[in-house]
């Protein structure tokens, strides 16, 4: 199975995890044993995914990613300042007969006929039926066939499946032109970190310890010299890595599909932002972006022990007390949360397990989602809670994410996107490229402190 389809079973999972417990939350309750059952049976289908999603994308690195020298037009573009374009929802244009009895109406659906479905008159809108067909001009039937199963077909398919006699279609049945993509994954370490352009390689000085004062003796009868010693000094360098992707479309596919480029455009801003999201959350820093999992502050530095009974509620929540004392006083104010959304989940399932008369997890009016008062960014890049034995996972990470991450964008903000009309042009096929280069570093680890979790 494809990632992108996983992807899409992890998330309806997760949803559907979600969905039973704001039900109980909006009725201010506790789950019943049946929502419990309920959410536990969506929470492991979540989980069984998510472990068949990491196996697929351990092997999507940027060896995997095709990447090819050419000449084209810069398009530019960021997909994270604007929305795509050309994907409107299509609607149905549905109208009583009556609407469609003109005579505009009659020579389009003519000439529609005539070309095999080919000429599409603006005309036809009028008589449409809602579900890919037109109305005949003095006649209540559809221009298909409806079989005895419920489905249309046309009529070379005969009304029992199969192939009839009539030898050919006998009005073609449209295919609407709107390819509906699928969402992005939750990217949200992108979003909480700092993000700057970049022209060059950018080193960035960091203080490494403090300096240290030390008592002096008074100076009465003997000379005293003050001590002390100097605060250390580092540095991060901030780079650059190639990222991107390239897909072959055919000139006949392009022209006859008028929205096959702006989908496949799209597509690959989304595919370039997916394993960017990767990188920026778990890469080694080593031929590759670095990211805050595994790189920022330990919190209180033990693992806190999970055994898979009810007592794992109040060990979650305790977790979330305990890191906020970890961190300094000077990144309180800007702190937020950084986890997947079965983590937020978990979360708040415990929190209606103890019962807690001040809620740890919130949602307000705008839909922000906070623990703690804090908000939470949600990564699809972000480890799972360990559900089987296991030590060491890092599922959860809290701080002033923007002070200690910083990402740089080579040339800009936007992704690129080159039209290669030359390379492949004896093949009849169009190149189309996206690419950007792209660092990541954290600056600042004592700004961010995790959460370690062990399973037995």
């Amino acid at each position: 199975m494809k990632i992108f389809e996983l992807k899409r079973e992890h998330t309806a999972a997760l949803d559907a995890a979600q969905s039973v417990i704001q039900s109980a939350e909006s009725a201010d309750r506790q789950l019943t044993a049946q929502e419990q059952s309920l959410f536990d049976a969506h929470m492991a289908e979540a989980q069984r995914i998510g472990a068949k999603l990491q196996a697929a994308e351990s092997v999507n690195t940027l060896h995997a990613m095709v990447q090819r020298d050419g000449v084209g037009i810069l398009l530019g573009g960021d997909p994270a300042m604007a929305p795509s374009a050309g994907f409107a929802q299509p609607q149905a244009n549905i109208v009583r007969y009556a609407e469609a009895r003109t005579p505009e109406y009659s020579a389009a659906l003519h000439q529609f006929l005539k070309s095999g479905g080919k000429a599409h008159d603006g005309t036809l809108t009028a008589g449409a039926d809602g579900q890919g067909g037109y109305y005949f001009p003095g006649s209540e039937a559809y221009t298909r066939q409806l079989q005895p199963n419920g489905r249309f077909a046309a009529t070379y398919e005969g009304i029992e499946g199969g192939s009839g006699s009539s030898g050919g279609y006998a009005v073609s049945v449209p295919t609407d032109p709107n390819i509906v993509p699928l969402a992005l994954p939750d990217l949200g370490i992108f979003n909480a970190s700092t993000v700057i352009p970049t022209a060059s390689d950018l080193k960035v000085p960091i203080q490494a310890s403090f300096g240290t004062s030390a008592l002096k003796s008074e100076s009465t009868g003997t000379i005293g010299t003050f001590g002390g010693t100097d605060p250390a000094l580092t540095q991060v360098a901030l780079t650059s890595y190639m990222i991107g992707a390239l897909r072959l479309a055919s000139w006949e596919l392009l022209q006859d599909v008028s929205t096959f480029q702006s989908f496949v455009i799209d597509d690959l801003l989304k595919g370039q932002r997916i394993l960017e999201g990767q990188l920026l959350a778990t890469g080694t820093g080593t031929g590759q972006p670095q990211g805050p999992f595994g790189n920022t502050g330990t919190g209180v530095g033990t693992a806190y022990a999970l055994t898979g009974s009810s007592s794992d509620a109040t060990v979650l929540l305790d977790s979330l007390f305990d890191v906020t004392a970890s961190l300094k006083g000077s990144y309180q104010a800007n702190a937020s949360w950084i986890m997947s959304r079965a983590t937020g989940l978990a979360i708040r399932r415990a929190q209606m397990q103890t019962n807690l008369f001040v809620p740890v997890s919130t949602v307000d009016a705008d839909g922000t989602e906070r623990i703690l008062g804090r908000p939470v960014f949600y990564d699809v890049n972000s480890p799972s809670l360990p559900t089987s034995t296991t030590t060491g996972v890092t599922p959860i990470l809290f701080g002033d994410v923007k002070a200690a991450n910083l990402i740089g964008v080579r040339g800009g903000g936007g992704i690129s996107v080159k039209i290669l009309d030359q390379p492949w042009a004896a093949q009849g096929q169009l190149g189309i490229l996206a690419y950007r280069r792209i660092d990541s570093r954290v600056r600042l680890t004592e700004a961010v402190q995790a959460i370690k979790f062990s399973h037995s």
